[in-house]
C-alpha cells in the first residue's frame, strides 16, 4: 500500500489499541468496586467477575507499547496477585451458603443481649 499523506506508514487503527488512560480508569474504577462489594453485600460471583476483569486489564496494560518496562513489570507483579486473590474469592463463593453470601462472617457468634442488668 503507498504511503499517503493521511496515514504513516507505523498507524494503527484506534480499535486496535485501547487508550492507556482508558484502561488505566476502568482499572481503577474496578479495584474500588471490587473492594466495596462486601460492604454493598454483592454476589460473591460478582467479585469474582470483577477480579477477572482487573486481571485481564492488567494483562492489557502489560502488553501496551507506551508504557516503560518497569511500569509493565509492577503491572505483572499485581497481575499474579490479583489472579491468586480472584481464586481465592472463587473458593470463597463457593463455600458460601445462600443466606450469608456476600457477607463477611460474625466476628462474634454470640447475640447481644436485649437489656442491661
Amino acid at each position: 500500500m503507498p504511503q499517503t499523506a493521511a496515514r504513516p506508514p507505523h498507524h494503527i487503527e484506534e480499535h486496535e489499541l485501547p487508550s492507556v488512560e482508558a484502561v488505566l480508569a476502568g482499572t481503577l474504577a474496578l479495584m474500588t468496586g471490587y473492594s466495596q462489594a462486601l460492604q454493598a453485600e454483592l454476589d460473591p460471583q460478582d467479585r469474582v467477575a470483577m477480579g477477572e476483569k482487573i486481571g485481564d486489564n492488567l494483562g492489557l496494560l502489560i502488553d501496551h507499547p507506551q508504557l516503560s518496562l518497569g511500569f509493565r513489570q509492577v503491572l505483572f507483579g499485581l497481575q499474579q496477585r490479583w489472579r491468586a486473590m480472584s481464586e481465592c474469592t472463587r473458593s470463597a463463593a463457593r463455600s458460601c451458603s445462600p443466606a450469608r453470601a456476600g457477607r463477611p462472617a460474625p466476628l462474634w457468634p454470640l447475640a447481644a443481649p436485649k437489656r442491661l442488668q
